[in-house]
């Protein structure tokens, strides 16, 4: 398993309701912050199988930072656009 991949097992396995409220949280210092992005951000584009597994859904995956406290949230959307928070005006 790679370093960060747990994080990213760990989010996915939660129910949809938890995932995109509650989330998983990681406590690192927040210099490493923009690397531990990068790398769960990495193991979600690199999991076909988690994509292939909700679809027709997408997946889409957000943070919040509270002092050393990282949360990862994910948020699953119909693909007819339903439900999904951009609209048409915003492009």
């Amino acid at each position: 398993m790679r370093y960060y991949e747990e994080i990213w097992v760990k989010l996915k396995a939660l129910p949809a309701k938890l995932a995109a409220t509650q989330g998983v949280s990681v406590t690192a210092p927040r210099v490493l912050h923009k690397r531990i992005l990068k790398a769960v951000v990495k193991e979600k584009w690199l999991d076909i199988g988690y994509k292939m597994e909700i679809e027709p859904k997408h997946a889409i995956m957000y943070h919040a930072r509270s002092g050393s406290i990282l949360t990862f949230y994910l948020r699953q959307y119909n693909s007819n656009n339903q439900g999904c928070p951009f609209t048409e005006d915003d492009f």
